[in-house]
């Protein structure tokens, strides 16, 4: 008996100038369904794109649908397990960084915007800026630090593994636009969301300079991203492992006092890094944006865990924000409320880590 090959015929809803026409394609992959998402080449170049199978058949290559000498091979099928993990990369021993296959989201995901998402069926929502994305491969890169139980779990999460639930994009993105000279002031993992911000700017002609700051040199990730999008960088390190030692608002004031004008200046990482930001900028009088990150739930505006005091205002992060006027925001009582769920967050970590430990075993 002939060897029988798998055919599929897939439709590429997403492409108006495709959508509703099916195109046959040789599938390697023998557990494939209709319904399932698949990644295949399309037209002359070639070019990945995502479409859901509608047919699929097993037939000998002399029954083909198409001439086999012709058909084209599908490159990825992806079931509807969730969200596929398609890269996973390690930045330092408490970072890491996945990319994240959600082809609708990175659709629509801009500079400044985040995403929720849930690890498995039992897990809880958190939120996580967007650190980048590819509107082609319909990939989203997220970047986290691993601070507690579900951050933990999320790292034991490989490449080729699914995350449950993956919504956004959410809340309003930076303002980039008019833009001619900005500084971006980026800290530890802050440095993640303040990098695709930098990328925008740089892409409109915007002179950026980038002043980021670690602990020190074996916490330092995304350097040469940050040197590939800014005219000037400036690295600082608390213990002068690597760079300049001292605090991120050193340079800063530094630029400032030396008469660099800047139509604004882009804060983002811990709250009292950004308090400080401000306080060092507040005597020049330029604008000084701070991107806030607080305990959030549903992030559309219903709960009200992320409300903030900004101009004497009560505001949500997720809706109004996560972007605003660091003049105006009250940092004492967001510090304070940041802390709430520290002890909590400690012991979910010490119970994964014993877990995933014992799983090893």
């Amino acid at each position: 008996m002939n060897k029988l090959s798998c055919f599929v015929a897939i439709d590429f809803i997403d492409d108006p100038n495709v959508a509703g026409s099916n195109y046959w394609y040789i599938c390697p992959f023998t557990d494939v369904e209709v319904g399932d998402k698949a990644v295949a080449p399309l037209g002359r170049h070639n070019r990945e794109q995502t479409g859901t199978v509608r047919k699929v058949i097993f037939t000998e290559d002399n029954k083909a649908p198409f001439p086999i000498d012709y058909i084209k091979s599908v490159r990825r099928i992806i079931k509807d397990n969730g969200y596929l993990i398609v890269k996973k990369t390690v930045l330092n021993p408490t970072v890491t960084m996945m990319d994240i296959y959600a082809p609708l989201v990175a659709k629509k995901a801009e500079a400044g915007q985040f995403i929720i998402l849930r690890v498995d069926e039992d897990g809880e929502r958190i939120p996580l800026t967007v650190a980048g994305y590819d509107r082609k491969a319909g990939t989203l890169k997220i970047i986290f630090q691993i601070v507690g139980g579900t951050t933990a779990r999320l790292n034991a999460k490989n490449e080729g593994d699914y995350i449950k639930d993956f919504v956004g994009p959410l809340g309003c993105a930076t303002h980039t636009e008019g833009l001619k000279k900005v500084c971006i002031v980026g800290g530890g993992v802050g440095c993640a969301i303040a990098l695709p911000v930098a990328q925008k700017l740089h892409s409109l002609g915007c002179e950026v300079h980038s002043v980021i700051g670690f602990r020190n040199k074996d916490l330092l990730i995304l350097e040469n991203e940050f040197k590939t999008c800014s005219d000037k960088l400036t690295i600082m390190t608390d213990d002068g492992s690597y760079g300049r030692k001292g605090l991120v608002t050193q340079p800063l004031h530094e630029a400032l006092q030396s008469g660099e004008k800047y139509d604004e200046i882009i804060a983002i990482g811990p709250l009292i890094m950004m308090k400080f930001v401000v306080e060092t900028a507040k005597p020049f009088g330029i604008k000084t944006t701070v991107s806030m990150n607080p305990i959030m739930i549903d992030g559309t505006g219903m709960c009200g865990g992320c409300r903030l005091t900004v101009g004497g205002k009560t505001k949500f992060a997720c809706v109004d924000g996560p972007d605003f006027d660091g003049y105006e925001v009250d940092f004492d009582e967001a510090i304070v409320r940041s802390s709430t769920y520290a002890e909590f967050e400690r012991r979910e970590r010490e119970s994964n880590c014993n877990l995933f430990n014992k799983e090893v075993r």
